[in-house]
């Protein structure tokens, strides 16, 4: 068999896969002749192909010793160093590609998808401007420029871009998956779903398509289709830390904590760094009840990035959760270093400075809440509880009541309205904030403790006795709001 009939061979059998009979036949070859350029160069694409970048890079050097002006060498070669995150090094290979052919669309292709690498995306569209204008049909050429769009949030480019590829080739998963994704950015989470649709019913095993349609469906508030889509993907790739994090969120949104729990900690076992995960894990455990493993993962995080205020806040929510009123006054006060607009941050240390009989302090920082968010209804109801603490009764009833215009869902704020009334002797109007709060929570002990002592001096002693008996029985243990 001649040399050419080999290189023939080798070349048909990496075509049909068969990788690691064509690098056996490019070896023979090279046994016969060291020297053989194709040889190298053919083995190098098939090690490219088989993953062994380290390989191919040998193979293209041997080439472009033998052949310096081997464009296709210096092409191939920086993709391989791409892959390996040497961008520097692939983007000097790139650039001499172009110096010995400034009229490859593909080159310019290949350097600008290591531009985006480099988050150089001026340059990055420059180059497949120029790929386009050597060749106006590349659809490559339109995909790569729409990521980079997409990167420079110009999301109407992007989606400009994709539609011009999907014009001329229909069947291209890639670019429905990629034009889903910027019409989710831009709220179009229908429109997306759709996109993601079409890319799975040509690729029906496209991973990042079920991952992206799961962050669809959850943000239109189809947590439990999100959940579908984020198993489907994990059946796929049990690898993917991003899979496991995106169901984890899913399931906390739908109170499976304990679920959630799960999700974080296959999470952390695929990224160990990851301090968001932490933080989020901190929430579900704190939900569970289990305040000082919540503190265990929220510190994780601030060890991870000391500069995360959320995670300082939530270690504060857990800390005030134990009564530790210190700890919890000084994790605010770091999210309040960190964040200065934190609005929750000054609420919640207000509560835990007024628990520490420190009522002033508390109102002022009640007030700085409300001047940052005034729509934190939160606030109101905690502004009132201190102007009802310094003897302002209607000063703290038109608090509850802008909490409740706000949320008129929030058990907490009628109940607290309730006993405001109470004590300006309005019994009947008390009584009706506790009904309406007892039918937000049916559990509410304080609601009904309090309904019970305002039908005692309406003259309801039997009521009033039932409605004791009833809070003695409930618990009266509150939950935070976490971040």
């Amino acid at each position: 068999m001649t040399i050419k009939n080999c290189l023939n061979e080798g070349i048909d059998k990496a075509e049909r896969g068969d990788y690691q009979g064509a690098i056996e036949t490019f070896n023979e070859i090279l046994r016969l002749e060291p020297n053989n350029v194709k040889a190298y160069y053919n083995r190098g694409l098939v090690r490219y192909d088989f993953g062994d970048d380290r390989g191919a890079i040998e193979d293209f050097d041997r080439v472009l010793g033998l052949n310096p002006n081997c464009v296709a060498a210096y092409n191939n070669r920086g993709n391989a160093h791409r892959n390996l995150g040497a961008y520097h090094i692939a983007l000097k290979d790139f650039n001499r590609a172009l110096e010995l052919n400034p009229n490859c669309a593909i080159i310019y292709i290949s350097r600008g998808l290591v531009h985006l690498d480099l988050a150089y995306k001026e340059a990055a569209i420059e180059d497949f401007n120029q790929a386009l204008k050597l060749n106006p049909d590349f659809v490559k050429a339109y995909i790569s420029r729409g990521v980079a769009r997409f990167y420079m949030r110009d999301f109407a480019g992007a989606i400009a871009d994709y539609d011009r590829a999907l014009r001329i080739d229909p069947n291209l998963a890639e670019a429905y998956n990629n034009r889903g994704m910027a019409r989710f950015e831009v709220g179009d989470s229908k429109g997306a779903i759709e996109d993601f649709d079409r890319a799975l019913n040509i690729e029906p095993n496209l991973v990042e398509a079920y991952n992206n349609r799961g962050l669809a469906r959850f943000e239109l508030g189809d947590s439990t289709g999100a959940i579908e889509d984020f198993k489907r993907a994990l059946g796929m790739d049990s690898t993917l830390a991003e899979l496991y994090y995106n169901r984890a969120f899913a399931r906390y949104s739908l109170g499976d904590n304990k679920g959630a729990v799960e999700d974080y900690n296959q999470t952390l076992g695929i990224n160990p760094k990851d301090a968001e995960a932490y933080n989020n894990r901190g929430n579900a455990r704190a939900l569970m009840g289990d305040s000082r493993g919540a503190i265990e993962n929220y510190t994780q995080a601030i060890n991870i990035n000391p500069n995360k205020a959320n995670a300082y806040y939530n270690r504060g929510l857990a800390y005030y959760s134990i009564g530790d009123h210190h700890r919890a006054i000084a994790d605010f006060d770091r999210a309040l270093e960190l964040n200065p607009n934190y609005a929750a941050a000054y609420n919640n240390r207000g509560l835990a400075l007024r628990d520490r009989g420190d009522i002033q302090q508390a109102l002022e920082d009640f007030n700085q809440a409300l001047r940052l968010n005034p729509n934190l209804s939160e606030a109101y109801v905690s502004r009132g509880l201190v102007r009802s603490d310094l003897g302002d009764k209607q000063g703290a009833i038109e608090d509850f009541s802008k909490a409740l215009q706000l949320n008129p869902k929030d058990a907490r704020a009628y109940n607290s309205r309730g006993f405001a009334r109470y004590r300006v002797g309005e019994n009947r109007q008390a009584i009706e904030d506790f009904n309406q709060a007892l039918l937000l929570n049916p559990n509410l002990s304080a609601a009904y403790l309090n309904r019970g002592l305002a039908r005692f001096h309406l003259g309801d002693r039997f009521g009033g006795i039932e409605d004791i008996n009833r809070a003695l029985h409930l618990d009266t243990n509150s939950t935070p709001v976490l971040q």
